[in-house]
């Protein structure tokens, strides 16, 4: 019995992270779910009920039959909720570790990324036979000679039509019958057109979101727990954005955002020039401290003597301590 109540945080902790990580798949709160529900199960149950008494002429009768329609019309969101929940589901677990291999590719030197384009391409049916030349890769593609352009791009860059055109040059130079370059990046237009001009060598752009899709079919996509991890930190990062955007439009900063705005107002009037950036930024806070003052209208006078209530309480309490 003690081991079981020593037990009680944990599996409350792991509870709440289970409830946490399905609201992060859902993105809607479980309560807004089940109230929504509830609001459409009353309409219809109200609409049947008065059509089937309308129909039949007894209202048991029509009752028996409402209360039948509502248990399909239930199973049939149940089954539709649950069929949205794990395609979100898996959507959101897939974005998370393809944003993750992104991310790792990004990090990696050139001779690390060639190491790990090495590593996919023994993945992959129909090559055989992969040596590393210098800065790309030859290998035996479908009994043809390839050779296998390599660009770790940083910081979302695109891919050079110089590098391309020169890597095209030289395989043509070494006799290759086709060509494929990859990158962690992404390619221009014109990149693509010489990718398209007719020549000996035939050559495939991949780019960072087909080198994730064959990550992902050879089987190299990160583990359950690591994918756990990866969403505890995504809800753990917009927890703490929720938390600041509280503390932005909590009332107490009206006085301050009016502050800023007379603050910029007067600089418009000193400083002529700069007169209409001035302004602007006085209207934004002007405008955010309204927006702000409106929004704690919503507090009701109820809410407010409730909570000056537990203050009171609190007080009292510590005076007791």
């Amino acid at each position: 019995m003690k081991n079981f109540f020593k037990s009680l945080p944990n599996h409350y902790q792991k509870c709440l992270q289970i409830m946490r990580r399905s609201r992060y798949y859902r993105k809607q709160s479980l309560t807004a779910l089940i109230f929504n529900t509830m609001l459409a199960e009353i309409f219809l149950f109200a609409a049947g009920y008065m059509w089937f008494v309308y129909r039949t002429k007894i209202p048991l009768l029509a009752l028996i039959l409402t209360m039948v329609v509502m248990i399909f019309f239930t199973l049939a969101i149940f089954i539709n909720q649950r069929k949205s929940y794990n395609k979100k589901k898996a959507d959101a677990r897939r974005k998370a570790g393809r944003n993750y291999l992104a991310a790792q590719l990004k990090q990696l030197n050139s001779e690390e990324f060639m190491w790990q384009i090495t590593r996919l391409l023994l993945q992959l049916d129909g090559i055989t036979d992969i040596k590393s030349c210098e800065d790309y890769l030859e290998t035996t593609l479908h009994g043809k000679r390839t050779a296998i352009g390599l660009y770790n791009a940083k910081y979302d860059k695109e891919v050079a039509p110089q590098h391309l055109a020169d890597f095209l040059n030289r395989v043509k130079l070494e006799g290759y019958q086709q060509a494929v370059f990859v990158t962690s990046g992404t390619y221009p237009d014109s990149c693509k057109a010489i990718a398209e001009k007719k020549s000996a060598t035939k050559i495939q752009l991949l780019d960072l979101e087909d080198l994730l899709d064959l990550m992902e079919q050879a089987g190299m996509f990160p583990d359950d727990k690591t994918i756990d991890n990866l969403i505890d930190k995504e809800i753990s990062k917009s927890n703490k954005l929720l938390a600041l955007k509280k503390e932005l439009l909590t009332p107490k900063r009206i006085k301050t955002y009016l502050g800023y705005s007379l603050f910029f107002f007067v600089l418009s009037r000193l400083f002529k020039s700069l007169s209409i950036y001035y302004v602007l930024v006085s209207v934004i806070f002007f405008l955010l401290a309204l927006f702000v003052w409106l929004r704690s209208l919503k507090v009701t006078p109820e809410s407010e003597e409730s909570s000056l209530l537990l203050n009171l309480q609190k007080a009292e309490k510590s005076q007791g301590s």
